[in-house]
């Protein structure tokens, strides 16, 4: 694939995923505006934190570990390929269902108190929400298996777009249904919606006459590698899911730290960090393969390294601009009704230290995807296993002094933490490093996000409307964006400008 096929390509996921993710802003916005930060929004999160949002963690890890499976065998052959995707198709569903059968099973025990700090009715009310949402999981896992075998035939588009209907009816839902239905109403809905996103694959797969074959067979060479994949990525794909999690369960045991502060900080954190990072790496994950067998080790890492450099010029700043934006994004896209300026004030305190972990995060994917390209899938998992460590630790240490805001920094610490660490163990001993160009991104987002915070603190009063907030934030966006593309001229940062020439031929 050429460069600038490959820059066209990312730009076209980039655009249809960014879409999907600002519908889900706005989901996320009116269910703020419906249910506030109310102990049944807590229910409602705590639901979800232990039933979609694994599921769909789990069943993006088997989406990964099925795209190397797949790809080989499509290319020898159509015949083959669909015959492997149907056997692990099958498989999926099989064991979707009875984990499934297993969750529900689980909700009518006296598991559901020690997962809900509250009363016996309320963790009853717990149970009943996610014996609702467990329904999902074969419908989850069969949708992400079809994505795997869709991207295996160089469709990269379908998985940012596959959530456009599910959040659009989402969006009617809360938009007309919410006053009359209430919390219970929504879990129905949105279990509901998912077979939408099961139903965006079905064009793909009558464009590539696949048919689904369902068979059995576990003896296939394949399937013991499918599962250990799919087992290590889980955890190494979804650091920051896990890291979230050990944040809303501490801060469910803190005084005055809400569950639904961190469950909207990170509805807002998780799209706009994954947006780009996702398509680029979506994009270049066979590319790394073909360069892995093209080259060297030492070729290799130097590749993953100039890719991971490029990447951070542009997350830098990103993070920066949220950072600097935390609190007044919250209060345009989720203040009203029963969200009110301390849930905002909660939910901008957490949202803006996340947005300080984006660039480990992004080091993360991108180096446990280079990993894996080179069947070494133990350092990753040794990196994340720690991350999860210190975070547990840290947030021990933080979260009582400080609350939702030091349970937030324990969590961006530690994601940083551990891109640095993955990135030393990447290219230790390479040779040929060049740092130069990482150092000038760094110094150019620092310069440019210190002049901005000051330019915050003197322009915003806190008694803005909601569009003149918009407008001061949008304009100083802007400027700041402008001084840091002169900023890197004026240094030369390399892969700025390279960058620059790629988009010019």
């Amino acid at each position: 694939m050429k460069r600038n096929q490959t820059l066209n390509l990312i730009g076209a996921v980039t655009l249809v995923t960014l879409a999907a993710k600002l519908l889900g802003i706005i989901r996320e916005a009116l269910q703020a505006r419906a249910f506030g930060t109310l102990a049944a929004a807590d229910l409602y999160t705590a639901a979800n934190n232990n039933s979609i949002y694994l599921f769909t963690t789990a069943a993006y890890a088997l989406c990964i570990a099925a795209v190397p499976i797949l790809t080989p065998r499509l290319r020898r052959s159509r015949k083959e390929g669909y015959e492997a995707a149907g056997n692990l198709l099958t498989i999926t569903i099989l064991v979707c269902a009875a984990v499934a059968a297993v969750w529900i099973g689980a909700t009518y025990t006296p598991l559901m108190q020690s997962l809900w700090d509250g009363t016996a009715e309320e963790a009853a009310q717990l149970g009943a929400y996610m014996r609702v949402m467990a329904l999902t999981l074969p419908v989850i896992g069969a949708t992400y298996l079809l994505v795997a075998l869709m991207q295996s035939l160089e469709h990269f588009v379908l998985q940012g777009s596959m959530s456009i209907p599910y959040n659009l009816a989402l969006i009617l839902f809360l938009a007309v249904f919410a006053g009359q239905m209430g919390v219970g109403g929504y879990v129905a809905a949105v279990a509901a919606a998912w077979l939408l996103q099961l139903g965006m694959t079905a064009p793909y797969m009558v464009k590539e006459k696949y048919r689904p074959r369902f068979h059995l067979d576990l003896r296939a060479d394949y399937v013991k590698t499918f599962f250990r994949t799919a087992l290590v990525t889980a955890l190494t794909t979804s650091i920051f899911l896990f890291c979230y999690l050990q944040d809303s369960g501490m801060t469910a045991r803190l005084t005055g730290s809400p569950v639904s502060a961190f469950y909207y900080a990170d509805k807002l954190f998780t799209p706009l960090t994954t947006t780009l990072i996702y398509s680029i790496s979506t994009v270049l994950f066979p590319k790394f393969s073909q360069e892995y067998a093209a080259t060297d080790q030492k070729t290799y890492r130097r590749y993953i390294w100039g890719v991971l450099r490029s990447t951070l010029a542009i997350i830098l700043p990103m993070s920066m601009v949220l950072a600097a934006f935390g609190t007044p994004i919250v209060q345009v896209l989720f203040e009203g009704g029963n969200f009110d300026a301390a849930s905002t004030a909660a939910t901008g305190a957490i949202f803006t230290i996340y947005s300080l972990s984006m660039a480990g995060f992004c080091a993360l994917d991108l180096l446990s995807k280079a990993y894996y390209t080179m069947e070494k899938t133990l350092t990753p998992l040794l990196v994340n296993a720690g991350i999860l460590a210190c975070n547990w630790a840290l947030n021990r240490l933080m979260g009582p002094r400080w609350g939702g805001a030091g349970l937030a920094a324990a969590t961006a610490v530690s994601i940083s933490a551990g891109g640095l660490l993955m990135g030393v163990l990447f290219l230790w001993k390479t040779g040929g490093i060049q740092t130069r160009p990482l150092v000038k991104s760094l110094l150019c987002t620092a310069a440019t996000g210190g002049t901005l915070w000051v330019l915050t603190a003197r322009v915003l009063n806190g008694a803005e409307g909601k569009a003149l907030l918009v407008v001061k934030c949008v304009g100083m966006g802007a400027a700041a964006a402008v001084v840091y593309v002169l900023l890197m001229l004026l240094v030369r940062q390399e892969d700025f400008q390279d960058l620059m020439r790629r988009y010019k031929t």
